[in-house]
């Protein structure tokens, strides 16, 4: 083997210097320094494949001879075999990527078994740790970015409808058998998702985006590697799909939406092979949530059906009341008063039925705070589409027990309540309350590392920028400030 050549970098790290004759790619790079020959190749990648659950692929030295010299492309999942193939080989981890076989763009419209979770995971981690998560300032004349095209929706959205039926795949057998994990790292690893999620809403998604990615991807790494019984293992598949909505939640709050979606559709592919049905459609509805964000509010309405539908059978009466809310809200954002009224009612009383139950962690946010400031927002949105006053006083109703029923601990909950009671006043001329709601959101939250908070910051300094108040307008200021410069803002 030549061991003089410099060694090819694909990965987004790489530097300029480093770049390969023209002749010569990164595969065939990669299989000479193996010292593999293509039949032995061939052999290897069989060999893990029927490891993997893909006993139909069974390549030859001439098709080995067509990927390294002619260019042919392999079809998933054979580019992540020979990573790992050639990875044992040469003694250094490789992606796909790094073989010049990565996607173009990431394709969340597959069906991922639990091998292929794994192996996403590894890939959307890794280049979310290259590329260090950042809390990300909203300029007031910046638009809302786009996470995704309309069609690219819609595609997600066809590609998530076979949840509720598709059969879970053979859980994968481990690449190399460390140790048998059991109930106590089922355990261990529900501890650490808590504790991230915690640290999320206390102090900003970007505060902790990147540890809560390096854990994910230890985690990966830990169900490929070691082994475990059936019962076991989809437990540990449920936990690693909570975990990747935690940083796919993380991931929207600091700003980066594309990462967000992402980890949310994976997180969904594993909490199916987790055999979760309720987790699954949590997660669907974190999904509906960004994209109502978005200005996508058929979609994000789409999305909830599908959850409601999924988790027919298992749902609790508690995360049911939280998706008819959430319906309630997209209903109103369309402009269907009737649906949205009566999806609210239903969300009242299904919450009446289960407001005492044990919940699971990842549904312990949905309290009656919770509901009733998602509740209260649905009717601020149907005050402004109907201009109905009685509407507005509602919503102030509903929002104002939200604030003051809030946990302590909830600290970016607590903005959203502010910022909202503040526009729901705004609606009905109570600028006294505005200026004071506006003033204790800037008060508690311009420490918070979240993106979205700076972008609620922009939207009331939007929305007050017509009152021609001396107050109101020193509040604007200073959102502003926040929506830019978040540290600046909490000097007096």
């Amino acid at each position: 083997m030549d061991n003089t050549l410099k060694p090819p970098h694909s990965h987004p790290t790489a530097q300029a210097s480093s770049a390969l004759p023209a002749h010569e790619t990164t595969l065939r790079y990669w299989f000479r320094r193996s010292g593999l020959s293509k039949t032995a190749l061939a052999k290897a990648v069989t060999t893990l494949a029927i490891k993997h659950g893909h006993r139909q692929i069974r390549p030859d030295a001439s098709r080995v001879r067509r990927w390294i010299e002619d260019g042919e492309r392999p079809r998933n999942p054979v580019p992540m075999l020979l990573a790992q193939v050639l990875s044992e080989r040469v003694g250094r981890p490789l992606t796909a990527e790094d073989l010049g076989l990565g996607n173009l763009e990431a394709d969340n419209t597959r069906y991922r078994g639990p091998h292929e979770i794994l192996d996403g995971i590894r890939t959307a981690t890794s280049a979310s740790l290259v590329h260090r998560p950042c809390n990300i300032a909203i300029k007031a004349d910046n638009p809302t970015p786009d996470p995704a095209t309309e069609r690219e929706t819609t595609r997600l959205l066809f590609a998530l409808e076979n949840w509720a039926y598709a059969p879970s795949r053979p859980l994968p057998a481990p690449l190399r058998s460390c140790s048998s994990l059991g109930a106590l790292d089922v355990a261990r690893l529900a501890a650490f998702t808590a504790t991230f999620r915690e640290l999320d809403n206390r102090y900003g998604g970007a505060s902790m985006l990147s540890s809560a990615t390096a854990h994910l991807a230890d985690t990966a790494r830990l169900l490929r590697d070691n082994t475990y019984h059936e019962t076991t293992g989809r437990q540990l598949y449920a936990e690693l799909a909570d975990l990747a909505g935690v940083v796919g939640w993380a991931s929207y709050d600091a700003g980066n939406y594309p990462a967000a979606v992402s980890y949310l559709m994976l997180a969904v592919h594993a909490a199916r092979e987790g055999h979760d049905r309720s987790l699954t459609a949590h997660l669907l509805q974190c999904l509906a949530r960004i994209w109502g964000y978005f200005g996508k509010p058929a979609h994000a309405r789409d999305c909830v059906a599908l959850a409601l539908y999924g988790a027919r059978n298992t749902a609790s009466p508690l995360l049911r009341a939280g998706l008819h809310a959430l319906d309630a809200r997209f209903a109103a954002l369309l402009g269907d008063e009737r649906g949205s009224l009566r999806a609210v009612q239903h969300a009242r009383e299904i919450f009446a039925d289960g407001s005492n139950e044990d919940v699971p962690s990842y549904l312990a946010y949905l309290d009656y705070p919770e509901l009733a400031a998602t509740l209260g927002e649905v009717l601020l949105f149907l005050a402004r589409k109907t201009d109905n006053r009685s509407h507005a006083s509602t919503a102030i109703c509903l929002l104002s027990e939200a604030s003051q029923g809030r946990a302590e601990s909830k600290v970016r909950s607590r903005v959203f309540d502010a910022i909202g009671l503040a526009r729901a006043q705004l609606t009905v001329g109570e600028l006294d309350a505005v200026y004071h709601n506006g003033l204790h959101a800037l008060q508690i939250g311009t420490s918070l590392a979240s993106t979205r908070i700076r972008k609620r910051y922009h939207d009331l300094a939007r929305e007050i920028q017509a009152h021609a108040d001396i107050r109101l307008t020193n509040l604007r200021e200073r959102l502003l400030i926040a929506a830019t410069h978040p540290r600046e803002a909490t000097a007096e």
